[in-house]
């Protein structure tokens, strides 16, 4: 193994023990069901720690981990057969005492989103929940800075407009 390799290993090795909470927590909050959020995060982990062995380069390892998680979720849906559950019966979906909260978060969260368009909602999502810079949500989404601050601005002011109405 040459050194680059040992240096990328070592790096994802140190992603996992920082951040593992909030690669789930990226999952779930993408894909709403916990079992499935755990399979895909551990799926891309061990799939970048193959490729890392067999001497693949990357420039920002922990980019590059966070959008293979994306995409993963993005599959899972597409792979998966959908089944519809309408928000107000979301509730009803029977959840882990443990994961109560994440999941009425998730409801409620998802709820608001929603109601916009979908590229300004994953904007919303990787800014507030994920807490990634413009620079950072503008790299995985491959689009501009400017781009992504401005999808995050009409998002807001949807957002707050939608809430003003229903208070």
């Amino acid at each position: 193994m040459n050194e680059e390799t040992e240096q990328l290993l070592s790096e994802l090795e140190r992603i996992v023990v920082e951040r593992q909470d909030w690669l789930f927590r990226f999952a779930y909050m993408r894909i709403g069901v916990r079992e499935d959020a755990e399979d895909v995060v551990q799926e891309v982990l061990l799939n970048v720690f193959r490729r890392l062995r067999e001497k693949m380069h990357v420039e920002s390892l922990e980019q590059y981990v966070i959008r293979s998680i994306s995409n993963a979720c993005n599959d899972y849906f597409r792979r998966k057969p959908l089944s519809i559950v309408p928000l107000d019966k979301a509730e009803q979906v029977p959840v882990h005492e443990g994961d109560r909260q994440i999941h009425e978060e998730f409801v409620r969260i998802n709820k608001l989103l929603d109601t916009l368009p979908q590229e300004q909602s994953e904007i919303v999502r990787l800014k507030c929940y994920d807490d990634l810079t413009f620079k950072q949500i503008a790299e995985l989404q491959g689009i501009p800075e400017a781009t992504a601050k401005s999808r995050y601005r009409y998002a807001i002011m949807h957002l707050k407009s939608k809430m003003r109405v229903d208070s």
